[in-house]
């Protein structure tokens, strides 16, 4: 079962890294380098909190990344973007954006369940919760949905899933899921806090 880290307070710091699979095939003879990439390019995020009160701030933290450091369960975390403000909307009764199609794959993510007209911005993140496990994702390119509601996202990295119809997609909160490292050795407790925890969630899939 996923552990989901605390939403508060924010981290101090989040720095995103790409884990790529592929890479540029030179020659042996000479001659212009290509690009060979390959399914399953993910994402990393390591992360720095800021000194937690002791309670329930340290508390929470401190139990959570102990919790999947014994058990080896992954963890969740939301992916900040900073200024961003979600024009992702739903319409009057609507449930969320999901996948719109089964057997999808490349890097065009068909969806439906938004608002008509609603826009999802270049470099916006997102994820795809698939058989339990969230897949991060970000759109490529800004696009916006027509007047059914519905839209095709390019994407990155490509899909190394192949998402059925109708899983949900998350605009408006994405998260980072994955392994945990760092900070196994443990945290300090001084005087009225708890120093900061530094830690690294990569995705598995």
């Amino acid at each position: 079962m996923t552990i989901i880290l605390p939403s508060s307070p924010l981290p101090k710091s989040a720095t995103p890294a790409p884990i790529v699979f592929g890479g540029w095939q030179t020659p042996a003879t000479g001659g212009v380098e290509s690009w060979l990439g390959f399914m399953g390019s993910r994402l990393s995020m390591a992360i720095e909190t800021p000194n937690l009160r002791p309670e329930p701030d340290g508390r929470l933290w401190t139990a959570a990344l102990l919790d999947a450091w014994l058990t080896g369960e992954p963890v969740a975390c939301r992916f900040p973007q900073p200024g961003l403000v979600s024009r992702v909307g739903l319409p009057a009764g609507g449930t969320g954006v999901a996948v719109d199609g089964a057997g999808q794959a490349g890097m065009t993510l068909n969806v439906r369940g938004m608002a008509a007209g609603s826009s999802v911005v270049r470099r916006q993140f997102f994820h795809i919760m698939h058989a339990g496990r969230r897949y991060l994702h970000y759109a490529t390119g800004s696009v916006l949905a027509d007047a059914n509601g519905t839209a095709a996202v390019p994407i990155g990295p490509m899909l190394r899933i192949q998402p059925d119809d109708g899983d949900h997609c998350e605009f408006g909160e994405p998260m980072i899921e994955g392994k945990l490292s760092g900070n196994d050795k443990g945290w300090t407790m001084i005087p009225a806090r708890v120093q900061g925890l530094s830690f690294t969630i990569a995705e598995i899939a």
